[in-house]
């Protein structure tokens, strides 16, 4: 009876064992494949970065043919000789490894398999004890049953470490040979592959003679196993690799930052839409504008390049020195100048609300009807008067642009803009109606982003950072009243009054451009773009310190053209507007129809159904003075006044004065009493007394015939239509 319960626990102890052996799972991280370090690509292949982790610094996985001729054979020489013998477990290493433990008193070596040491990676178990053993032994013995024998030495290899958080062979070849690992020698295989039995003990950079002397008992076990003849050993032994220190790339830092903020989850090899070639064009334009500007007081800057059919980015700086300042400028947000106006213009376009020749005062007091409280002026501090919506928004006047919010709606204008891509800190409250000239912050990315949605004709969307992002484009604005505003971006001779004709915003070809100059002179931004990419440049200080009174014409302009320069000797000019828009000849003064006393003519664009029914001659006074309304008065008395402008006369009957009475003397002969008839509403001016016309003299003046009763008086000339009435007795 007692025999038969010992035989009874021992088949449950055994039959558990055997369940246990059977149900054993592999490690998990063995069983999802392994993405090594996040290393970034440009469009054309080219690394970036790589993005180390606390376990690794670099980790690229390479297949068994992708490590060269020598390294697998030398690494299962090394390490387990018998590998494509055994079946997870090697009898004789382990006893030899117990005996040695034995004779030394300690554990100097375990006999593992390359098998069970891969295991023991990927269940990260350091500790050296008989119940870790049996685990790992049970667990390579399972995976020699699932996977190849050279499935099983990649995976140990592109795992193994090579000391400097350097894991697998590929990472390590190219720290210290500067190679890839299918192109090492047998030499340098045999070097790195003796690194990994004790990484740390045997670390090139800091113990180079431990690690010579690893080598040189690595070329004696090799000659002893057979892989190495006498003769190569003493060849190789006395050629000892040249290891050098060679670190991975890391280009585009701020690019890369940015990435990581966006998509800390990537892994593995991963193509952005970064061109390296863009890339440092833009950070050596950038270098030598900052150093061309030092008394100017500035250190930093940022460049974005956008291409415009995918909002790609192709090139990102974010500062001028990463080492010393981490900042990223172009995803800081800062105060964003002028940049924003052409958006407010075109709304105001697109809901046929001013047109690009409508006329606006830029003039000291032109808004304090609209707004009370703000009181903005011109950089210049100099105001033009009467101005086109083409000329105010191609200088960037700013009283204008405040007329141009109050036609939108502030709110409505704040709510557009973020359509398309402005992200923006604080509410509308907080900035009031200022937002529009500069006091908003947004970053230079989305800028960027905003200006390729002009290039595409209205349609936004989100900045590409990686080939496999996908962000829709949504329409927010038509296509037609887009054209209008990228048409007068490319006005060089709109903007002269402001810029001149010879600043950096001028170009043979057609290409938009927009500067903006934030308050106290922290910011300068210059915007713009060609058919196929979009440049967005910020300069200034990253700690906010003013620059020293330099506007973005003379700091931010000249960057942004330099690179501009380099994309046109491949990329084509802004397109010119399309066929749906209507073109008209109009007075350059007044941006109505031309009439014989406009001093100029242009050609302008017009949404279909906005463009000008009546000539400018009402404009005008007989000597070919402009006449303007009575709000200009503050301008018209200045020394701004350029062209003897003069305020409009005020539409009215000077004689017969209204509601006079008059006396028809009996003695005097009735042609000798008359009154001329005389008004303030130019030349021209046809008269009638009640329905009936009063011709003119031969002279051209007017004069009626004193007849009883109460007669209703009219003029209509050019400038207006007055009545009144007046009394004969």
């Amino acid at each position: 009876m007692r025999r038969f319960r010992r035989i009874t626990v021992l088949i449950i102890v055994v039959s558990a064992v055997a369940l246990w052996i059977i149900w054993l799972p592999l490690p998990t991280e063995l069983q999802t494949p392994l993405l090594g370090t996040p290393t970034l690509v440009d469009i054309r292949g080219r690394e970036i970065a790589e993005l180390g982790s606390p376990p690794a610094r670099v980790q690229i996985p390479l297949t068994l043919a992708e490590m060269g001729a020598w390294l697998p054979r030398v690494t299962v020489a090394l390490e387990d000789r018998r590998f494509y013998h055994h079946s997870g477990f090697d009898w004789q290493a382990t006893c030899g490894a117990c005996l040695r433990n034995l004779q030394t008193g300690r554990i100097v070596g375990g006999g593992s398999t390359i098998t069970q040491q891969l295991v023991k990676m990927a269940c990260r178990r350091q500790q050296r004890n008989w119940l870790a053993k049996l685990y790992e032994t049970i667990a390579a013995c399972k995976l020699e049953r699932v996977w190849t024998k050279e499935r099983i030495l990649t995976e140990y290899l592109n795992r193994c470490s090579f000391g400097n958080r350097r894991l697998g062979p590929e990472a390590a070849s190219r720290a210290y040979f500067g190679k890839s690992a299918r192109e090492l020698t047998l030499a340098e295989s045999v070097y790195i592959a003796g690194l990994s039995q004790a990484p740390t003990r045997f670390n090139p950079w800091r113990h180079p003679d431990r690690a010579e002397r690893q080598y040189a008992r690595s070329l004696i076990l090799l000659n002893k196993s057979g892989l190495l003849s006498d003769a190569q050993r003493i060849l190789l032994s006395e050629t000892l690799p040249v290891v050098g220190h060679f670190y991975p790339p890391h280009l585009a830092p701020n690019y890369v930052d940015a990435i990581r903020q966006r998509r800390p989850e990537i892994a593995g090899k991963v193509r952005t839409t970064l061109d390296l070639d863009f890339q440092q064009m833009a950070e050596l334009k950038m270098r030598a504008q900052l150093a061309s500007l030092n008394r100017y007081d500035i250190a930093d800057a940022a460049v974005v390049i956008l291409d415009n059919a995918s909002g790609a980015v192709r090139a990102m700086v974010g500062s001028s020195n990463y080492l010393n300042n981490q900042v990223n400028g172009a995803t800081r947000p800062r105060s964003c100048g002028s940049t924003l106006k052409p958006f407010v213009y075109l709304v105001a376009i697109d809901r046929r609300l001013l047109t690009a020749a409508t006329l606006l005062p830029d003039t000291a007091d032109a808004i304090r009807d609209r707004y009370s409280d703000y009181d903005p002026q011109n950089f210049s501090h100099r105001y033009l008067g009467p101005v086109r919506v083409r000329e105010a928004l191609a200088c960037s006047l700013n009283v204008p642009a405040i007329i141009a919010l109050s036609k939108v709606g502030a709110r409505s204008a704040f709510y557009e803009l973020q359509k398309w891509g402005f992200v923006f800190r604080r509410s509308l409250e907080d900035y009031g109606a200022g937002f529009i000239l500069g006091n908003a912050e947004i970053r230079l990315t989305d800028l960027a982003a905003a200006y390729a949605g002009l290039a595409r004709d209205g349609l936004p969307t989100r900045p590409k950072l990686l080939a496999s992002e996908f962000y829709p484009m949504t329409r927010a604005a038509s296509a037609a009243a887009t054209e209008i505003i990228t048409d007068i971006l490319c006005d060089n001779e709109a903007r002269k009054k402001s810029f001149g004709t010879n600043s950096p915003l001028a170009f043979d070809e057609r290409i938009a451009a927009k500067t903006g100059t934030s308050s106290g002179f922290r910011d300068a931004w210059t915007v713009g773009f060609d058919k196929e990419h979009t440049v967005a440049v910020w300069i200034g200080n990253s700690d906010g310190r003013p620059m020293r009174d330099a506007f973005a014409v003379q700091c931010a302009a000249p960057l942004w053209a330099a690179i501009m320069h380099e994309l046109l000797l491949h990329d084509r000019p802004v397109p010119q507007p399309g066929q749906a828009l209507v073109k008209r000849e109009v007075c350059s003064a007044t941006g109505l129809l031309p009439s014989r006393f406009s001093p100029g003519k242009i050609v302008e664009l017009f949404l279909s159904g906005t463009e000008p029914a009546e000539d400018s001659s009402a404009w005008f006074s007989d000597t070919g003075n402009l006449l303007l309304p009575i709000e200009y008065a503050g301008w018209c008395s200045s020394r701004e006044n350029a062209f003897d402008a003069m305020i409009r006369p005020e539409p009215r009957i000077i004689s017969p004065r209204p509601d006079a009475v008059y006396q028809i003397d009996l003695v005097l002969p009735p042609k000798q009493q008359m009154i001329e008839l005389l008004a303030t509403i130019g030349s021209d001016v046809r008269w009638f007394i009640g329905d009936v016309p009063v011709p003119p003299q031969p002279d051209g003046r007017f004069f009626w015939q004193l007849t009883p009763g109460e007669w209703p008086l009219k003029a209509i000339g050019r400038n207006g239509t007055v009545e009144q009435k007046f009394t004969v007795r």
